[in-house]
């Protein structure tokens, strides 16, 4: 038995499960990309006293390790990785773009070979974008994940997040809002087949190169 602690802070919301292997024991979901740094803390000591739990009980933590915005990929990982050397227990990073594919998945029949597109905004008139091959009811991704130019032809059954609307397709377009939950059941698989990292080797996944450059940094480059 493992008890997961998943967090996501990239969907636009702060979002934060615990899971008993792959079934839910509790969420908490706050709505928005404000006042994450100051509620994600808050949020996990309740859902643990909620369910008589504290952090001493967490075998593996999950988060949502990117691509996507910059401050809520930092701070997921920031806050998994702090956790991750006081308990010293690994960690498991989930692509955003891959928990958007297997969210859809579980949600809808599909038939074999059905591509799916998840696609999320990346700003700067690019998407984050990765492909996926449904067959035999398991899910390969097909490529890289990348970014991709605005108004981009993509060919695939289904497109998934917030990203679709920005290029030209003629699959079906899909909002879609993956939480904690669902992450945290993608991180529990990898965890069965890798056993997870630790603190120094939970990486985020940014795409853009120099996102993380520092003010400083910026300015030289002027």
């Amino acid at each position: 038995m493992a008890i997961l602690l998943a967090l996501d802070t990239v969907f636009e919301q702060c979002s934060v499960a615990i899971l008993n292997n792959h079934e839910l024991i509790g969420e908490t979901t706050i709505l928005g990309n404000r006042g994450q740094t100051e509620t994600i803390l808050p949020i996990i000591d309740n859902l643990l006293s909620q369910h008589q739990m504290t952090l001493d009980d967490i075998d593996v933590l999950a988060f949502n390790r990117g691509p996507g915005a910059f401050s809520g990929i930092r701070i997921n990982t920031a806050v998994v990785q702090a956790l991750s050397f006081a308990l010293d227990v690994p960690c498991v990073g989930v692509s955003s773009l891959q928990t958007l594919a297997h969210t859809f998945l579980t949600k809808n029949p599909m038939a074999d070979g059905a591509i799916i597109a998840s696609c999320m905004d990346a700003r700067q008139n690019e998407v984050y974008a990765c492909f996926y091959q449904y067959d035999n009811g398991v899910l390969t991704q097909m490529g890289e994940e990348a970014l991709l130019p605005y108004d981009n032809e993509i060919k695939a059954d289904f497109v998934i997040g917030n990203g679709g609307e920005y290029i030209n397709t003629d699959g079906r377009l899909i909002e879609l809002n993956p939480t904690a939950f669902d992450l945290g059941k993608i991180a529990y698989l990898d965890y069965l087949k890798h056993g997870g990292v630790n603190a120094q080797n939970a990486l985020p996944v940014y795409l853009r190169n120099h996102a993380w450059k520092t003010l400083a940094e910026q300015g030289k480059s002027k």
